[in-house]
């Protein structure tokens, strides 16, 4: 399966991502603020980021770029998740839409399982 990092600082969150995918073979690392998502992506090297697009210090369209800005995650597909914001928002934010993609919360977890799938798949050939 697929190495996945989930940056959000919502905790219970976290907690729960990490143990349903877990159980479905995944490796996850995870951090509960921008400056340690930063870190671990650089570190862990995932394949995905699951990313919380509302968090104290950064928005998820600030953390995109400075992912894109990084070689070790220049390429890696972004999963943003917001509660508070909508698709068209979220994604009118970000540069480069093709390595990303979005899902509301409260998160469901067969459309996270799905969209996890599509975007390791990559990008849809046209």
């Amino acid at each position: 399966m697929a190495r996945l990092l989930i940056v959000d600082d919502d905790d219970d969150l976290v907690q729960i991502l990490t143990l349903s995918l877990k159980s479905i073979g995944h490796e996850i690392a995870s951090a509960n603020d921008p400056t340690a998502g930063l870190q671990a992506a650089r570190q862990f090297k995932p394949d995905l980021i699951l990313l919380d697009y509302h968090m104290p210090g950064a928005t998820g369209a600030h953390l995109f770029e400075a992912f894109r800005r990084n070689s070790a995650t220049a390429k890696t597909p972004i999963l943003f998740m917001s509660g508070e914001a909508t698709p068209a928002q979220v994604l009118s934010e970000v540069c480069d839409t093709s390595l990303a993609r979005f899902i509301p919360k409260p998160v469901k977890l067969e459309i996270l399982q799905q969209a996890i799938t599509e975007m390791l798949a990559g990008p849809p050939q046209h």
